[in-house]
């Protein structure tokens, strides 16, 4: 019987050890928890989004590498002798018959060498072509990264947004639960019907769906920005840039389209494409220039009959004046000409929308911030007030939480809505 009683105790006495030892585990995880997860997340304001971006993105990317293709084109563009020497000869028996004198034979060969030169500065025009080229590809660049930078910052504000709304339901829910508590102690005094009870309680659902709405919408706004700034999945980001009320341009229309003119890339990818044309015809033209061949001669018929000799030979530009290319290089500059009348007035309607979309987006944001708003909150504090007081149904409380739960939505819609019409009057003037 004691020998019973002492296993039962070591028994428990290990029991007890393992579960303090995982009790100890437990709490010491629970510790370390949040400042593992914390070295995990990634702080993330805009200005490294957007540089982030930028370094990542494909469009950039492929406008870098369609840049570096143009600058190889230097390298044939820069050959001082572009054309590689010519070389031929030949080899044959000679007979010879000198009446009334011996027959004369031999082995008679002959050998020719040429090489054609540029002596009016060709190679220059070709490479003022590469430079006009090169100037394009730079401007491709330009328009790659402002769309870029344009898309990551309406994806960040997004983003932050996002999160704002899913913490103002957050608070909505907290306030739920409050008026939940408060319909209980109300029902424990005789103050208020089950009906009230079974109200709140419903309500206490509605208000949880729809914070859970707005956390997964505040998770899905998130992979844009991932997906634009290049991280990993799985990475988690804290989005350190707070999102206000933009500031105001002070600028009126006519001067925002002075300087979206001035400022946009694609204006000035095709006015370079223009010059590049231009250098190409140049280039065209003088090519058209006769260019001298320099040729040596070496030639023997019998033995003791050798000749050595050289000369000079031009084509003569009669027939072939590099008509065809020059037709479609003119072609395509009056193409572009059409191109920058369409893109400029294609700029300036955009300019014009976002300019005004702006101006009704602030005036509708103030009116929410300074009417709604406030309007909504103190209806639904005079109304619990009086619900309180038994002066008003516990229906109508609802009501105007949900009409003040409404309003809030609105105003972060607005709010982004907002931010979308600045970021899109940036991106039109060139300066995102």
């Amino acid at each position: 019987m004691q020998a019973k009683q002492s296993k039962q105790k070591r028994f428990l006495s290990r029991s007890l050890g393992r579960w303090a030892l995982s009790m100890a585990a437990v709490l010491g995880a629970q510790a370390l928890g949040p400042t593992a997860e914390a070295e995990d997340v990634m702080s993330l304001p805009l200005d490294e989004a957007l540089r982030m971006a930028v370094a990542s993105s494909p469009l950039v990317r492929q406008a870098e590498a369609e840049t570096q293709a143009v600058k190889a084109r230097d390298v044939g563009a820069a050959l001082l002798v572009p054309s590689n020497p010519v070389v031929g000869g030949f080899l044959g028996p000679r007979r010879e018959s000198n009446q009334p004198g011996p027959v004369a034979r031999g082995t008679q060969f002959g050998l020719h060498a040429e090489q054609q030169l540029e002596i009016f500065n060709q190679r220059g025009t070709r490479r003022a072509v590469v430079r006009q080229a090169v100037e394009a590809a730079r401007f491709r660049q330009a328009v790659a990264r402002n769309e870029t930078r344009a898309r990551t910052k309406a994806a960040y504000v997004a983003s932050v947004l996002a999160r704002s709304q899913a913490e103002a339901a957050l608070k909505q829910e907290e306030l739920a639960h409050q008026l939940l508590a408060a319909v209980k102690a109300r029902v424990e005094e005789g103050a208020a019907s089950d009906i009230d009870m079974r109200l709140a309680e419903a309500e206490l659902g509605q208000v949880e769906r729809a914070r859970l709405e707005a956390e997964q919408s505040a998770m899905m706004a998130l992979t844009p920005l991932r997906i634009s700034v290049g991280l990993p999945p799985g990475t988690e980001v804290s989005l350190t840039t707070d999102v206000a009320r933009p500031e105001p341009r002070t600028e009126a229309l006519d001067q925002l389209l002075t300087l979206a003119r001035s400022h946009r890339a694609e204006l000035s990818l095709i006015e370079n494409s223009q010059l590049e044309l231009d250098a190409e015809l140049t280039r065209l033209s003088r090519e058209t220039l006769p260019n001298p061949t320099v040729f040596v001669d070496l030639q023997r018929d019998l033995p003791g009959q050798l000749f050595m000799g050289g000369g000079l030979q031009m084509p003569l530009p009669v027939f072939r004046r590099n008509q065809g290319d020059k037709a479609l290089v003119r072609a395509a500059k009056v193409s572009l000409a059409v191109e920058r009348d369409v893109t400029e007035r294609l700029i300036g309607h955009e300019v014009e929308r976002a300019f005004r979309a702006v101006g009704l987006l602030r005036r509708q944001l103030e009116v929410i911030q300074t009417s709604v708003l406030p309007a909504a909150q103190a209806s639904v504090d005079l109304l619990r007030e009086g619900w309180r007081a038994g002066k008003f149904d516990f229906f109508r409380v609802i009501q105007a939480s949900r009409e003040v739960w409404v309003a809030r939505r609105t105003y972060f819609e607005t709010l982004g809505e907002l931010w979308l019409a600045v970021i899109e009057l940036d991106r039109a003037l060139g300066q995102v």
